[in-house]
């Protein structure tokens, strides 16, 4: 806990947060569309109205399942070294967005519909930026609609070397999405001692479970694939109008959700991983960027890390609109607040326009302001080297340090950030150099590492057999 900073709740409201989730599974319940998954339930030791399809959650079955749930999570990459560890003490990472469907062009610069080859360069730009650890599947419409996330799972096994997270349409893409992970691995065991993604409950708020969502959890669960919990209410239309409310009801639905996973499949990993927006009353929108968004997320990452010890994505690198310094700011406050309150992996880099477009400088942006955020997580060192008595007593009074070897042993330490793209100079250096703006620099970035940057392909049989099954899934899914 040392590496937490940010104390938004006390440990009162922690506890008054969780007892009134508690209170809403054992009073209200949720709606579980899934007559095996209640039958099951119900041995657990719930009660289920079976004609309402409604399950209340006796406490104590809530607090057994949430200790089997691991506190440990490996989401492994292709190879050993972009391998994450997620846990409520351990480092603070980044991914992607997924499921967006428009994409801002690197070289016209205007906004349309993402293709095949916009995805192909999105996996090889977050390939290759360091502070992006894991990538997630975005949509194209030069692919058949119906199994867009499974082609789109093709690329990111194919095309970069980190582990993703793939949103599927339904149980019958992620069985192909499986069938292709493990092409990859090479047998059912070894994908499930390490898994190449993570998939996702989808939750209709407030409380209920869609019924092919609860399958996709059954098949998950057999090959280990993690499972995400995505609870989205909004803030005043399908969660309550005031953020304790929300938060209550959010933490409530992932309770839920998690003892069911547990009960279907104990020792699941299902990391802490919520996503309330606040609606906007006088446009209807669901914003991402607000100040309301960035205190749940932090009063979630407190909660998730702090109360429950378990691993903790957030949706921190969110914004609305289109505008790059409003974004900016939006992102780093929100990151800063959530990487200091217990956040593991901040998700949603290289968005904009309330996540709903994908681009690309914005992911190169969204690599330094990670790579700053990582500086400001790690904090300070006190002990008696870095306190530099010895340094002080040798410059005494009046004296400089820049000669001392003091200095010389920790100026390229990580101690200091070194930016990549944010810019230093004074105004008069800056418009000597051609006066170029953050957006152009991250521009020039981005082009520059896709013309060099190279991923080692997977062996040709191995690609045959991807491509062989996206075929297959297409003429089988597609009517």
């Amino acid at each position: 806990m040392a590496k937490q900073y940010l104390r938004l709740l006390s440990k009162e409201d922690l506890q008054k947060i969780h007892h009134a989730s508690l209170t809403i599974l054992q009073n209200t319940g949720m709606l579980i569309d899934h007559y095996e998954a209640r039958k099951m339930i119900r041995a657990a030791g719930a009660d289920v109205e079976d004609e309402k399809k409604i399950v209340k959650f006796p406490p104590e079955l809530v607090e057994k399942c949430l200790k089997a749930i691991p506190r440990r999570l490996l989401y492994a990459g292709r190879n050993l070294e972009n391998d994450l560890i997620l846990q409520a003490d351990g480092g603070i990472y980044a991914r992607t967005a997924s499921s967006l469907t428009s994409y801002l062009d690197l070289e016209t610069r205007r906004y349309r519909r993402g293709t095949i080859d916009d995805l192909n360069q999105w996996t090889a730009l977050a390939d290759a930026l360091p502070n992006i650890h894991c990538c997630g599947t975005n949509h194209a419409e030069d692919v058949p609609a119906q199994t867009a996330d499974i082609h789109a799972t093709r690329v990111l096994l194919s095309n970069q070397r980190k582990h993703f997270f793939a949103a599927s349409f339904s149980v019958k893409n992620l069985k192909y999405m499986i069938e292709m992970a493990l092409t990859v691995r090479g047998s059912k065991e070894a994908f499930k001692k390490r898994p190449l993604f993570h998939s996702l409950i989808g939750i209709i708020s407030p409380l209920s479970i869609p019924e092919d969502d609860v399958n996709m959890l059954f098949l998950a669960g057999e090959f280990g694939v993690p499972m995400i919990v995505c609870s989205e209410p909004n803030v005043g239309a399908t969660g309550p109008i005031t953020l304790a409310g929300t938060i209550a009801q959010t933490n409530a639905e992932f309770l839920g959700a998690s003892t069911l996973a547990q009960i279907i499949h104990p020792g699941i990993g299902i990391p802490y991983y919520l996503l309330p927006t606040v609606f906007d009353m006088s446009t209807g929108r669901a914003l991402l960027g607000s100040p309301e968004n960035a205190l749940i997320q932090a009063a979630l990452c407190q909660l998730g890390s702090e109360f429950y010890r378990l691993p903790v994505e957030i949706s921190a690198l969110c914004a609305d609109g289109v505008i790059s310094e409003q974004i900016i700011f939006q992102k780093a406050s929100a990151t800063l607040m959530a990487s200091l309150s217990g956040a593991n992996l901040l998700c949603h880099a290289g968005t904009i326009d309330t996540a709903l477009a994908a681009s690309p400088v914005h992911l190169v942006i969204d690599d330094e302001i990670m790579a700053v955020m990582h500086r400001m997580w790690q904090g300070i060192e006190v002990n008696h080297d870095t306190l530099g008595l010895d340094a002080i007593a040798r410059i005494g009074p009046l004296g400089n340090f820049l000669t001392d070897p003091h200095t010389l042993k920790y100026l390229r330490s990580e101690e200091h950030f070194r930016p990549t793209i944010f810019d230093r100079d004074s105004s008069q250096a800056w418009y000597a150099k051609g006066s170029k703006r953050l957006e152009q620099r991250a521009r020039e970035k981005a082009l520059d590492i896709l013309a060099k940057h190279e991923v080692e392909p997977l062996p040709e049989e191995v690609q045959r057999e991807l491509i062989a099954i996206v075929s297959k899934a297409d003429q089988e899914l597609i009517k």
